[in-house]
């Protein structure tokens, strides 16, 4: 698979990034051309489309910004930057990218736009927890769920509350990955059931992207709806395909998501973990809010993967 877009360097190229934009114009001599901008976790790329049958193809498409696409080409230096001549420009089908998944050396955590991420050094930490999800099935949910930017784009810039704790935008993602390390740290379980406690931790707010937006602001699905009921309708495609490759852990992994703490013992001890690191977490950023900051939240993180090391 390719190299994230800031370890590129002058020669070929062929890998899948996202498309943030792109614009037509003409050469002197009167030629279409397209301009793109191609990006992913680590930064932007200009890129040059100069053949007409492509031109022509591309201009007969539709596309989203920040489309996924498979590009080829040859990188060269001009006028001090990298820029990518393209000879080849694919966007795959839902089948295509569903067979990506899976695939060795993947990471959808490296195709999720920078720009779209309030607390952008993030990214490379959520590439780093994903990484340490080696259970093959649950790997592919982890994968799948980041894939899908209708899930994916939400949940790296949503706040994580607009008071409470984390409340800053890109805030959902700092707490995520606090829990995320948090429950990493305790070794006493067995391997498969300390993963889906570790992708509970990552996801069990995932039904936040409904309630609250980038811009500070609760949806009107949040002002009537508490975000603990939209957890299991967020996830619920890719939930159905865990249980169609792992049915075990499918139905584990939606009781660590909906578990809260409350008078009964919950039937996996795993729950009451991923609760407690919650609240832990809550309670580190309430005590220092200041964390908020760009820099602070990859220390924060970056402070719990140094107590995970050690």
């Amino acid at each position: 698979m390719s190299s994230a877009l800031a370890h590129l360097r002058a020669g070929a190229v062929c890998g899948w990034f996202r498309l943030q934009q792109w614009t037509e114009a003409l050469t002197r001599d009167g030629f279409p051309y397209l301009k793109l901008v191609l990006e992913d976790c680590s930064g932007q790329l200009t890129g040059f489309v100069w053949q007409q049958a492509l031109v022509a193809q591309m201009q007969r498409q539709v596309l989203p910004s920040y489309a996924l696409v498979k590009v080829q080409g040859q990188a060269r230096w001009f006028q001090g930057g990298l820029r990518l001549d393209v000879s080849s420009l694919l966007v795959p089908g839902a089948q295509a990218c569903s067979d990506l998944v899976g695939t060795e050396g993947f990471s959808a955590a490296r195709l999720l736009p920078r720009s779209l991420c309030p607390q952008p050094d993030l990214l490379a930490l959520l590439m780093a927890a994903v990484k340490q999800i080696e259970w093959p099935a649950l790997r592919r949910f982890v994968e799948a769920v980041l894939l899908d930017r209708g899930i994916s784009f939400a949940f790296v810039a949503a706040p994580a509350s607009l008071r409470h704790h984390h409340s800053y935008p890109g805030g959902l993602l700092q707490h995520s990955l606090e829990c995320f390390v948090l429950v990493s740290r305790h070794r006493e379980f067995p391997r498969e059931r300390a993963q889906l406690g570790m992708v509970a931790a990552l996801f069990h707010d995932i039904g936040k992207i409904l309630t609250l937006t980038h811009r500070m602001r609760r949806t009107s699905l949040g002002a009537c709806l508490d975000h603990d009921k939209l957890t299991l309708e967020v996830l619920a495609p890719h939930l159905r395909k865990l249980d169609q490759d792992w049915p075990e852990g499918g139905e584990e992994l939606r009781y660590l998501l909906t578990w809260k703490l409350c008078s009964r013992v919950p039937r996996y001890d795993m729950a009451d973990l991923v609760a407690c690191c919650d609240r832990l977490s809550t309670g580190l950023n309430r005590r220092a809010p200041h964390l908020g900051s760009r820099s602070g939240s990859v220390q924060a993180v970056d402070a719990l993967l140094a107590l995970r090391r050690g």
